[in-house]
């Protein structure tokens, strides 16, 4: 944690195809500033809702994050509305960082920790897995899922990405990704790779008045078997 940037955590990013601009569901990474911002902390909820012009369009963004009193899991809804009388074409993409270990063990080595991190693709579920891999023959190691679901608007493609330096490129931060700065879909890397990740970048399309809903899902499991089970429910 770091009280002064405040800059760690679950990141969404939202991008509009035409003009290249980009902006998170809140304000961090992007530290965009908005036309209208507001976040609202209540026992069971968080709520974040904005809006942002773009070329004279609005786009209005509203985020509810709850973690689940049933199942180990954390659901974020984000809804997004194009409120332009025009057709626009954004991209909606996931971002964070996957370390599966003690928070002792990732302060000390963290690059170290997260050589033994393996992802894996489910295109057909639409969902991220992750595992490390066990140091021993008497550890059980945990699964993690990540997956991003979309409901109305048109859908596009839908691209993948779990290495970290193939996201954020060379010189650059989470407020300035690489991934964002091109029109390109995400890489799709996969296995061992270095830096861990998770990225899920599906593709929408708004017609003028209309929104779309995507859940955003990250939980835990001590097995495979469970792991998908929560991504199928």
């Amino acid at each position: 944690e770091d009280p002064t940037r405040d800059h760690w955590g679950t990141f969404c990013y939202v991008r509009d195809l035409a003009s290249g601009e980009f902006w998170s569901n809140a304000s961090q990474p992007s530290l965009r500033r908005p036309e209208h911002y507001e976040a609202i902390f209540t026992e069971g909820r968080a709520e974040f809702h904005r809006q942002d012009r773009l070329d004279g369009a609005l786009i209005e963004t509203r985020t509810e994050m709850v973690v689940s009193p049933e199942d180990d899991i954390e659901l974020r809804r984000i809804r997004i509305i194009n409120r332009s009388r025009a057709r626009r074409a954004v991209d909606f993409t996931t971002y964070a960082e996957v370390v599966m270990a003690p928070a002792s063990a990732d302060t000390l080595h963290p690059a170290f920790s997260k050589l033994f991190v393996q992802t894996e693709i489910l295109r057909e579920k639409r969902a991220l897995l992750c595992t490390r891999r066990p140091r021993s023959r008497d550890e059980q190691p945990a699964w993690m899922f990540h997956l991003a679901t979309v409901r109305g608007g048109l859908p596009g493609e839908l691209s993948f990405e779990t290495d970290r330096a193939t996201f954020i490129g060379r010189g650059r931060t989470a407020a300035n990704p690489r991934a964002l700065a091109t029109n390109e879909p995400l890489s799709g890397r996969e296995g061992p790779v270095l830096d861990p990740i998770v990225a899920i970048q599906p593709q929408i399309v708004l017609a003028p008045a209309q929104s779309v809903t995507i859940d955003v899902v990250n939980g835990v499991a001590a097995t495979r078997d469970v792991a998908e089970h929560l991504i199928d429910r």
